[in-house]
């Protein structure tokens, strides 16, 4: 029979207080400083008790507290995301004559740059990177519901996911796939986390995210 998970910390729960040897316990200043120092004591107790580490989707995990849990217990570093640039249009060879422009227009690119990965969407990459609920066994079902879950899941929290019909992928090709979402900022990260790496998805298919 399995034992089941604890709902409460099983560590010490009250320090052993300090105290005032017999000779001193007339002194009102040192019996002032000894109760002040257990409070204290306990008080660090208290939160080292409630603060959870491996439970990075709690409100107390934030900041650099949630990249050393990160990097610590699961090996992820927070990680920059790139947005996608758009290349300038109107040098030889970077568009079709007599289609997208006139002859000598010139239309200037937009430069790639980054995305501030902010704890709420790092946990959601790490939920993405962990979470066991959905099984082992790739396939289609396995991944809109991970996508949903990082769509919709705050701090990486685990969304019920009831349905993924807003959620399409579709195999263009042997080793192609597209996902299309609808536009949003979150689905913009997440176009941005599959273009970094970030979110890992099978290495052997080539996939492209597309907002609409």
């Amino acid at each position: 029979m399995a034992t089941p998970v604890p709902s409460e910390p099983t560590s010490l729960q009250v320090v052993i207080p300090s105290y005032l040897y017999v000779q001193y316990r007339d002194d009102e200043a040192l019996a002032a400083f000894v109760e002040a120092f257990n409070a204290y004591a306990q008080s660090y107790l208290d939160t080292f008790n409630t603060l959870n580490l491996p439970i990075y989707t709690g409100g107390n995990i934030t900041s650099t507290l949630l990249d050393w849990v990160a990097e610590g217990l699961y090996g992820l570093i927070r990680p920059g995301l790139p947005t996608i640039g758009i290349p300038a249009q109107g040098p030889f060879n970077s568009y079709v004559f007599n289609a997208n422009l006139p002859l000598g227009s010139y239309i200037p690119g937009v430069d790639q740059t980054f995305i501030a990965t902010t704890d709420d969407v790092f946990k959601r990459i790490i939920t993405w990177a962990f979470f066991k609920g959905d099984g082992k066994q790739f396939n289609v079902r396995w991944l809109k519901r991970r996508i949903a879950r990082f769509l919709n899941g705050i701090n990486g929290t685990n969304y019920n996911v009831d349905q993924t019909y807003d959620i399409s992928v579709t195999f263009t090709g042997p080793y192609s796939a597209t996902i299309t979402l609808a536009e949003s900022p979150i689905s913009t990260i997440f176009q941005s986390g599959v273009i970094a790496g970030a979110l890992e998805l099978p290495f052997q298919i080539a996939w492209t995210v597309t907002l609409v």
